[in-house]
């Protein structure tokens, strides 16, 4: 007898390899998920984070009251309660009069973050705006550290980040778990 081989697969073998593989997505398509949900709150987390930094960074370096507050319309500080997800500004009080309205410099505007939430809050109370002062300090009006939480839309496990803002000014993100 003469028996030729045949190099290749057979059709089990084949169905065989797509169970398995179809298996190994059902498991890494919602751990893939998640780490996408993880970058976004990460990436949110950072815009305002960098924001905070610009602000105590031009205080400092126009030795001037520098405000970061909410804003619904990306021209002056507006909005209520501690919801901070409409957008914010960054400005300069160029005169002191505590008033973007006549004299401040607007600096930078972020827009609305979409899919998800972020709230400021000191000691219970909601919290407008943070301001440095031309030293990088905060200043102490509220005192304590501000907590600013940021959740994104599906939240599962340590997905929402916490921005405390202490008295000196600095700013620091934190993991926490999903309220």
């Amino acid at each position: 007898m003469n028996r030729t081989s045949h190099a290749g697969f057979t059709l089990i073998e084949l169905m065989v390899a797509v169970a398995l593989g179809i298996i190994l997505m059902t498991m890494a398509v919602p751990s893939f998920y998640s780490t996408i949900q993880n970058n976004r709150a990460a990436t949110r987390a950072n815009e305002f984070l960098a924001d905070l930094y610009f602000a105590r960074s031009e205080a400092i370096k126009q030795a001037r009251t520098a405000t970061i507050c909410r804003s619904t319309n990306g021209t002056s500080c507006t909005g209520s309660g501690s919801a901070w997800e409409a957008g914010w500004i960054v400005w300069v009080d160029s005169d002191g009069d505590g008033s973007m309205a006549a004299s401040g410099e607007l600096m930078r505007v972020h827009e609305t973050l979409s899919n998800a939430t972020l709230t400021g809050k000191i000691g219970g109370a909601d919290v407008a705006s943070v301001q440095y002062l031309g030293s990088g300090f905060r200043a102490t009006s509220p005192s304590g550290n501000m907590l600013f939480t940021l959740t994104a839309t599906g939240c599962k496990g340590n997905q929402t980040r916490a921005i405390t803002i202490i008295g000196s000014g600095r700013a620091s993100v934190a993991t926490a778990a999903c309220a």
